[in-house]
């Protein structure tokens, strides 16, 4: 759910929309077996969730693909509270020669930033986010993508039984 949120920060499209999906891929990705048992356990309805896994696993490629293997990883720590791990990732993403990939490093800076408790330090980076992103023409629309894309992770904590706000 995460990182569909912020690939839809970062390459457009309802964030809402794309960490429902996120959310469902990952869950189908990692629960196959049990959606496969618990469903009647025809052999219709273990293709189904085979093929849904299959999708799943080209989505979330496909996602790691655009915005880079440090920001994929960084959004992982991001949504199990792991503010220093996200970070690390996100600076790193955001030194590379990869344009993408450094403009998702900016978002998940600016994002962990808010999620720690640390807004004045999210406000250095969304210069650098209007900067890099084409889609986002003001400091004030970086912050508010970033306000919607953090109350959507922290819609999927709370789904899953974790902390909201990491506290």
């Amino acid at each position: 759910a995460a990182a569909g949120a912020v690939s839809a920060l970062i390459f457009g499209g309802d964030v809402g929309e794309a960490a429902a999906r996120g959310a469902v891929w990952s869950g189908t990705a990692g629960a196959v077996g049990a959606v496969g048992g618990a469903i009647a356990g025809t052999a219709a309805d273990q293709m189904e969730a085979q093929q849904a896994q299959i999708e799943a696993q080209k989505e979330l490629a496909a996602l790691r693909a655009r915005i880079g293997d440090d920001a994929f990883e960084g959004l992982g720590a991001l949504a199990e509270c792991k503010h220093e791990v996200a970070l690390a990732y996100a600076r790193t993403a955001a030194r590379s020669a990869n344009p993408a990939y450094a403009g998702a490093g900016a978002w998940l800076e600016a994002l962990t930033y808010v999620d720690a408790g640390e807004p004045e330090k999210a406000d250095a980076v969304y210069p650098v986010i209007v900067e890099r992103d084409a889609e986002t023409d003001t400091v004030e629309d970086a912050a508010a993508r970033t306000r919607d894309a953090l109350e959507t992770i922290r819609d999927f904590r709370e789904k899953e039984g974790l902390s909201r706000t990491c506290g």
